[in-house]
C-alpha cells in the first residue's frame, strides 16, 4: 500500500502519542473493529513538541511509516516511506 492510499483511507484516524525511541514518536489508535493502527513520525526531540496525552489526526503528523494490525498482531496493511 501507498501512503497515499494508507492516507486517504486511515487519515482523519485520530492518533495518540505513545512512546519515544530513537528519533522516532509513535503514534496508536483502536480502529472501530478493534485492530490497531501505528504510526512512526521521524524527527528530533528537541524540535518536536509532543506530551503524553498528546493526541492528533493521523494526516497531521506526515508519518514515514504506518501499519495496522489485527486483534491478534497480524499486520493487516501498512507503508513505509522513509
Amino acid at each position: 500500500m501507498t501512503r497515499d492510499e494508507f492516507m486517504a483511507k486511515h487519515g482523519h484516524v485520530v492518533v495518540k502519542f505513545r512512546s519515544y525511541y530513537k528519533y522516532t514518536f509513535v503514534y496508536e489508535a483502536t480502529l472501530p473493529d478493534g485492530s490497531t493502527l501505528t504510526a512512526y513520525y521521524g524527527g528530533n526531540s528537541g524540535e518536536i513538541e509532543v506530551s503524553a496525552d498528546s493526541e492528533e489526526a493521523l494526516y497531521s503528523l506526515c508519518p514515514y511509516a504506518c501499519e495496522v494490525t489485527d486483534k491478534d498482531g497480524k499486520e493487516v496493511e501498512s507503508f513505509y516511506d522513509y
